[in-house]
């Protein structure tokens, strides 16, 4: 009978509850903060993986730019006027979805404008292609179609607060017209980043757009690294880089040109945008687009981690200690329930305290 009643009583003083909810109810918890702060987690892993991270990489239109482009200037190169060179850039883009091709749609609705009858229309990575009657016409960045830009026109240097990106266009092979396009950077974006660098993150900024403009805007940022003119497979090749060297990354973008690199990245930040496939993508979402954000799920990130191991703490030393005690008779069944409900309860209050504290 005795060794009955204290066979009972490991047993049941043993119970694997604490243990069981320490990991999953912290995470439960950490999703639930992070939804109050307007960031939807997808992953549980998440929060783990977030701790490990020493490297941001952020893409730069749609992340610490708003996104909202503006065309600011129709430079003609070649025999065709600026009204043309919108007209065709108009035609080409028609149907695309992305910023660029809403700006040009944009002005040229400003400007009475009309598309152009286009065929044999080809979109690529780097920019889309079509043929006006048996002329070939290329719009996209440099290498796609083709350099020779004009130079700028007084007063139109690219400004650090208001950032330029160019689009080519060609006609019949030859240097058409460039597109100048504006954007801002998020105000809250330079300070987000300077404060990620002071807690030791290393930074780095790429971009489809040209590689001065890159730089420019990275040193505008206080970012030390910065690559532009990258296709979307090239980004992600520029992070397996990273990651060869050591770095455990984290990829920051908002399109459909960042989801390689965000699958390539040991975690993937989507900033909130249209784009269903950079959310598919992402590991957690910013559902504000405020870069600030991330500085928020690092630190829950950390909280959560630490909400797992005091749990795990907390179970090992209840198990360590009530086991050998069961063993030895001092207890009785109906105290090991007890006490088996007071570690559950313990867990439960240490999470509680995570969600009470970032409330």
């Amino acid at each position: 009978e005795a060794a009955m009643v204290r066979a009972v009583t490991v047993l049941v003083i043993s119970g694997p509850c604490a243990l069981g909810v320490a990991i999953p109810l912290a995470r439960v918890a950490g999703i639930s903060v992070a939804g109050r702060r307007g960031i939807l987690v997808r992953e549980f892993s998440a929060f783990e993986r977030a701790q490990q991270i020493d490297t941001l990489v952020f893409d730069k239109t749609g992340t610490v730019t708003d996104g909202r482009w503006r065309l600011l200037a129709v430079r003609p190169a070649g025999a065709i006027d600026s009204a043309y060179a919108l007209q065709l850039a108009l035609s080409l883009e028609a149907g695309e979805a992305h910023a660029i091709a809403a700006a040009i749609r944009r002005k040229a609705q400003a400007e009475g404008l009309g598309p152009l009858p286009l065929t044999d229309r080809r979109a690529s990575p780097d920019g889309v292609s079509a043929r006006l009657a048996s002329r070939p016409v290329r719009i996209g960045s440099a290498r796609f179609a083709g350099k020779g830009a004009p130079p700028p026109e007084p007063g139109a240097a690219i400004d650090a607060e208001s950032p330029r990106s160019r689009v080519y266009l060609s006609l019949d092979d030859r240097p058409a017209a460039v597109l100048e396009f504006g954007d801002s950077l998020r105000p809250a974006a330079a300070e987000t980043l300077k404060a990620l660098g002071r807690m030791g993150y290393d930074l780095a900024l790429v971009s489809g757009d040209e590689e001065a403009t890159t730089r420019r805007v990275a040193r505008r940022l206080g970012i030390p690294a910065a690559a532009g003119g990258l296709r979307p497979h090239e980004k992600a090749d520029y992070i397996k880089a990273r990651q060869a060297r050591g770095a455990c990354v984290a990829m920051v973008g908002d399109g459909v040109n960042d989801a390689p690199a965000m699958a390539q990245a040991q975690l993937a930040i989507a900033v909130h945008s249209g784009s269903q496939l950079s959310r598919e993508t992402a590991d957690i979402t910013l559902m504000r687009g405020d870069p600030a954000q991330i500085m928020d799920f690092l630190r829950l990130g950390r909280q959560v981690g630490a909400k797992i191991r005091q749990n795990l703490v907390c179970a090992f030393i209840y198990n360590l200690i009530a086991i050998p005690v069961a063993m030895s008779g001092l207890l009785t069944p109906l105290v090991a329930v007890s006490a088996m409900l007071l570690s559950s309860l313990t867990v439960i209050g240490n999470t509680l305290r995570l969600m009470r504290s970032a409330a």
